[in-house]
C-alpha cells in the first residue's frame, strides 16, 4: 500500500583514515544509485567534520524507500561501506522530519578519556625531560610552566586533531558496531 508521507533514509558514516577519497567515490555512487530509483525525490550531502559524512536520502514513500534498500545494488554498497567507515542508517517519514546525527560529542567518555591520556603522556615525558635537560638551574615552577605551554600547542594544534581522526571511527562506535548517535 503506498502512502503520501515522503521517507528519508540518513546514513551516516565515520570515514576511517585513509579512506576518504574511496568513500568519496562510494558516495557518488550511492548518490547515482538513488537518483535512478523508483520514487526518489531529492539528496542532500552534509560533511560534519572531516570524517563524520551524512547522505540525506528522499522517497516519494516508505515502500520506495524500502525498496531501494533491499535492491541488490544498495546491499552492494552498503556491505562496501563497512570496509571503508563505521556507519549507521535511519528512517525518518513525513515532511517535517527531526533526526539525531552522530558527532564527535557521541564518543563513549572511556574511549575519548584513552585517546587523549595515550596522546598527552608520551608528549608530557618527553617535553618535561627536555625542559629539565635544557633549563637546569630554572626554578621548577618556570621548567613547569614552560613545559605545559609546549605541552599544550603541540596537543592543540598538532597531536590531537591527528590522533583523534584516526581513531574517530573507533571512538564513534557503539557495542553493536554501529555510530553512536
Amino acid at each position: 500500500m503506498q502512502d503520501n508521507n515522503p521517507s528519508t533514509l540518513i546514513v551516516s558514516h565515520a570515514v576511517r583514515p585513509g579512506k576518504t577519497e574511496e568513500f568519496a567515490r562510494w558516495i557518488e555512487e550511492v548518490s547515482d544509485v538513488a537518483k535512478r530509483a523508483p520514487g526518489f525525490c531529492d539528496i542532500v550531502r552534509l560533511g560534519q567534520t572531516n570524517a563524520l559524512r551524512h547522505l540525506l536520502l528522499r522517497f516519494a514513500s516508505r515502500d520506495d524507500l524500502e525498496r531501494f534498500r533491499a535492491g541488490e545494488t544498495f546491499q552492494r554498497l552498503e556491505r562496501r561501506a563497512r570496509d571503508l567507515t563505521t556507519g549507521i542508517d535511519q528512517v525518518a517519514d513525513g515532511c517535517d522530519v527531526d533526526v539525531r546525527l552522530p558527532s564527535d560529542a557521541s564518543a563513549a567518555p572511556w574511549k575519548r578519556f584513552l585517546v587523549t591520556w595515550l596522546s598527552v603522556l608520551p608528549v608530557l615525558l618527553v617535553v618535561s625531560t627536555a625542559i629539565r635537560a635544557l633549563l637546569p638551574t630554572v626554578p621548577p615552577p618556570v621548567q613547569v610552566t614552560v613545559s605545559s605551554l609546549c605541552l599544550t600547542s603541540l596537543l592543540q594544534w598538532v597531536i590531537l586533531p591527528r590522533v583523534q581522526r584516526a581513531a574517530r571511527a573507533w571512538m564513534l562506535k557503539d557495542e553493536a558496531g554501529r555510530l553512536r548517535t
